[in-house]
């Protein structure tokens, strides 16, 4: 995640994409890089989950969460112990945190563990297969920047196939995808002429909803 200094705007988001997919009457939810605890302070005031719980690398960030939220874990969510009781969550967050991640397919399994039957993991993921990133790859162009797609502290990248199958593939089922689209008149024509062929490169990012699904031998 972004170590930047914990008072910038990053930090202080409110995600209503984000929130808006968390499902209401959540009774727990873990917010994987909380920030300052912006959004899960407006999922309480919104009625859509009892406690909120938060995980944040940035010592300042976590702090400033500890007033709003209900506990806040400190640290490197690839290397804490999580001191969660398994399925112990409705709703787990993980906005704009799992592309940061040296194995994110390790924490999505792991946090499969603490949701409760049924219960929903809620995710944003930039989208490697965006059209600008392409257009610059075909000019021989991968130029890192300090936000976006190509921010310079992703360590994955993810189109929209590689996002399912983190999810599928560790027990979820997908059931709600959100496409953010950041694309111009002319890409959209393109794509509107190429009877929409091109669309998963108009998405500049993927917002998307996946529940806890049993497994074989599971009742």
């Amino acid at each position: 995640m972004p170590q930047t200094d914990a008072t910038t705007e990053y930090y202080r988001q409110f995600r209503p994409e984000v929130a808006a997919l968390v499902p209401e009457g959540c009774g727990r939810v873990l917010d994987v890089g909380c920030g300052v605890g912006v959004l899960g302070k407006r999922l309480k005031e919104q009625g859509r989950a009892g406690e909120v719980y938060g995980v944040e690398i940035v010592p300042e960030a976590a702090e400033a969460a500890r007033a709003v939220l209900d506990g806040v874990l400190e640290g490197d969510i690839e290397r804490l112990t999580l001191p969660f009781a398994m399925e112990s969550f409705d709703c787990i967050v993980c906005a704009d945190v799992l592309e940061h991640l040296a194995d994110p397919w390790s924490v999505v399994a792991r946090l499969h563990a603490l949701l409760r039957p049924a219960g929903a993991i809620v995710t944003s993921l930039p989208n490697v297969g965006f059209h600008r990133v392409v257009r610059g790859l075909i000019k021989g162009r991968w130029e890192y920047r300090d936000s976006g797609v190509l921010d310079r502290t992703h360590l994955r990248f993810f189109t929209l196939p590689g996002i399912l199958d983190l999810f599928e593939g560790r027990g979820f089922a997908v059931e709600t995808i959100h496409r953010r689209i950041d694309s111009g008149l002319n890409m959209k024509m393109l794509n509107f002429l190429l009877a929409g062929r091109i669309r998963e490169s108009l998405v500049i990012q993927y917002v998307l909803r996946a529940r806890k699904a049993e497994r074989p031998g599971e009742k």
